[in-house]
């Protein structure tokens, strides 16, 4: 123990005998350097949550079911009467009903009181509800000109 206190006084009095600015100095030095090293750390981590920066290659089984799949189009959902929106990936094969069901689900709108009377329209013609597969739609791709839908509970 004894040992010790005096490990610990000589490093006290070596270090006070320094002059200020090498102990502040070396000091900087070292918090620089557990800075640079705790960012390269978070950055290494952090790597595949930045956007184009995957470290592996697309998988071939996701390419081969995408083009089993056809084309794929990004359709907007909306109940007009509460504001809900959501975004639904189909194909030409996808039903209307199908749509539905997943558009309710996403709004939360699957209570069982509300089951049934549910009807989906083209925002641009509000006439006609839309009915069986949406390869007989004018299906596009998202964008200024994407496909919007109306769904409502009638």
């Amino acid at each position: 123990l004894k040992c010790r206190q005096a490990i610990c006084c000589s490093l006290i009095e070596s270090l006070a005998s320094l002059p200020p600015t090498t102990v502040r100095m070396s000091a900087a030095r070292r918090s620089c350097l557990g800075l640079f090293l705790a960012s390269c750390a978070a950055v290494w981590v952090l790597s595949p949550a930045f956007a184009g920066l995957s470290a592996s290659a697309p998988s071939v089984r996701g390419a081969r079911t995408a083009r089993a799949a056809g084309q794929i189009y990004e359709v907007m959902v909306t109940n007009p009467s509460v504001g809900a929106r959501t975004r639904l990936n189909v194909n030409g094969e996808t039903t209307v009903d199908e749509i539905i069901t997943k558009a309710r689900k996403d709004m939360d709108f699957e209570m069982s009181f509300l089951d049934g009377d549910w009807y989906l329209y083209d925002i641009k013609d509000e006439t006609k509800p839309l009915s069986g597969k949406m390869s007989q739609y004018d299906l596009r791709p998202w964008g200024p000109e994407g496909m919007e839908l109306h769904l409502l509970y009638q």
